[in-house]
């Protein structure tokens, strides 16, 4: 046992602990920041996952059927327009057709008071002839019934033309052609927007994706590098054992020389052993700390391409949306104006069908006109062969057949336009059955398509946003208070300066004198680096080598961390 001399010795216990309070703070630190990386590595994989949901969300399949849907509103819609033309058409035909009626009315109404006036005439002319009186009564007695049928005619003719002039009204205003026109723009617009959109999220979330896995690599390849703290920690560890391995040797001592010898060649590796680790401390932190200030600068560029993703995100899609809506508002005026023109269209062909029957006003017409003829014929063959008595009534009989025959002339034109009447419009109602498109449920479905799309994108896209801003304030506070060489690096040059002495390398003269202490502590090493600087104080010794795999490890976690 050594004691007096042994005072001037440095307070190895006092250096341990303080030794100790550094590994403490290095172990605290290290620990704090790799939570904080691993939070980070966290977070990005969550806005991986919103990324992906982005791209997803506005996927070829809704992108596609929404695309469908538009485009069947855009075909439904020229067909509408061929539709309404033809209709157009057969309308203009209807209407030259009910207007012409009107005057030939007129005719017949003016053609049957005329027969009155003849029939008054015949029993003036023919008074005292029974034949002739007889005529005349029935002349009127067709002729008035006639004209009542003439009269529910003209009144239903009125109303015919009421409802055309409905239909008429109806088309006036901005032509079919235009509006369908403004619509198909939109619609044309709305397909490229939805397509652009698609395109601009892929592009957008492709950018993001790739930077977003950079900083995954790269979190993953500063939590590798924050070994650095493990490795700074083992070391002190090793030096402490040192120190309990030269207290344990001294204790051993038999001479104070050979103590003191031994001291001071202990005390100067402790020394070089802690020097080195503050190097390699020093040098590793501050790969660290430029790594991790780069990773900052890319988790910026994920929140703006995040930005950028979500920008005019939300107004494109409401863009997209009104003008579709527009679009079926316009389809539905559209619509509302068809359902008004049928229902003319359908008015027309049931009067027309009415009058044009057989038992219709115009069809009696037709027979009051032969039995006029007849009966003009019988009082003309009558007239004759009375002589000059019955000249007279013979010159209106001849009138009355002229009058029944214009009568009949303006009946058949009658009814020969009503025909086509029915026919134009009969064609109208068929055209409307016909239509293979939707409009309004295309257009109806395209838009809820959408919204769900544009709902779903901005849900991921807020997720993304989120994930990007903690991602950037996570590393940001990384970067900012977690400061890995903080205080660390003094504190330990105040432990290495408790040695008192340099640590300076070279062979000790006496290293084979210090056997024990050197096996003892060269078994406790764990990296190159310390045993390096062993055996460049007191040689290799005979202690066994100890792979250096790990060391080599070490060593290599920094090669591909720097940006």
């Amino acid at each position: 046992m050594i004691s007096d001399g042994m005072s001037r010795r440095p307070d190895l216990r006092a250096i341990s602990d303080q030794l100790e309070a550094a590994r403490s703070r290095i172990e605290e630190r290290f620990v704090e920041g790799g939570k904080a990386l691993m939070a980070a590595y966290d977070i990005v994989a969550r806005l991986l996952s919103a990324i992906d949901g982005i791209t997803g969300a506005l996927d070829d399949h809704a992108c596609d059927e929404a695309a469908a849907r538009l485009t069947a509103t855009l075909e439904g819609l020229t067909e509408l327009v061929e539709t309404k033309a033809a209709a157009g058409q057969r309308l203009a035909l209807i209407l030259a057709d009910g207007e012409a009626i009107t005057p030939r009315t007129r005719d017949m109404q003016r053609s049957l008071r005329y027969l009155t006036t003849c029939a008054m005439e015949t029993r003036i002319a023919g008074a005292g002839v029974t034949e002739f009186a007889q005529f005349a009564d029935d002349v009127d007695k067709y002729v008035g019934s006639a004209i009542g049928q003439i009269d529910v005619f003209a009144a239903k003719v009125g109303e015919l033309s009421g409802q055309l002039a409905a239909a008429c009204s109806n088309g006036k205003g901005p032509s079919l052609e235009a509006q369908v026109s403004s619509v198909s723009s939109t619609l044309i617009e709305a397909l490229e927007a939805v397509h652009n959109r698609r395109a601009g999220l892929k592009r957008l979330a492709a950018g993001t994706a790739d930077i977003a896995r950079s900083v995954q690599e790269k979190v993953g390849k500063v939590l590798s590098a924050l070994q650095v703290g493990d490795v700074a920690r083992q070391r002190i560890e090793h030096v402490q054992a040192g120190i309990a391995i030269l207290m344990d040797e001294l204790d051993r001592c038999d001479s104070e020389q050979r103590a003191e010898a031994l001291t001071q060649v202990a005390i100067r590796l402790l020394a070089a052993q802690t020097a080195a680790m503050i190097k390699d401390f020093t040098e590793q932190t501050r790969v660290v700390v430029a790594s991790i200030e780069g990773l900052a600068g890319e988790a910026e560029r994920v929140l703006t391409l995040n930005g950028k993703a979500g920008c005019s995100g939300g107004e494109t899609m409401q863009a997209i949306e009104e003008g579709v809506s527009l679009t079926r508002s316009v389809v539905g005026d559209i619509e509302r104006s068809g359902a008004l023109a049928a229902a003319a269209y359908a008015a027309t062909k049931q009067v027309a069908t009415e009058l044009l029957s057989n038992m219709g006003n115009i069809g009696n017409i037709r027979s009051v006109r032969d039995d006029i003829r007849c009966l003009a014929i019988n009082a003309y063959l009558r007239s004759n062969r009375l002589g000059a008595k019955g000249r007279a009534v013979g010159v209106v009989a001849a009138e009355m057949n002229t009058y029944a025959a214009r009568l009949g002339v303006a009946a058949e034109d009658i009814l020969q336009r009503l025909s086509a009447m029915r026919e134009n419009a009969a064609g109208i109602e068929t055209q409307g059955e016909d239509r293979q498109v939707d409009i309004v449920s295309e257009v109806d479905g395209a838009v809820a398509t959408l919204r769900e799309a544009s709902a779903r994108t901005n849900v991921h896209l807020k997720e993304a946003t989120e994930s990007g801003n903690a991602i950037a304030e996570r590393i940001g506070h990384i970067a900012r208070d977690i400061d890995f060489a903080k205080d660390l690096g003094e504190h330990l040059e105040a432990c290495r300066r408790l040695f008192g002495s340099e640590g300076h390398l070279g062979l000790a003269e006496d290293a084979k004198d210090h056997t024990s202490f050197s096996e003892r502590l060269l078994a406790v090493y764990t990296m190159a680096a310390e045993r390096d600087i062993h055996r460049a104080i007191l040689g290799a010794g005979n202690a066994p080598v100890v792979s250096v795999v790990a060391a080599n490890e070490s060593e290599d976690l920094f090669d591909d961390v720097l940006f």
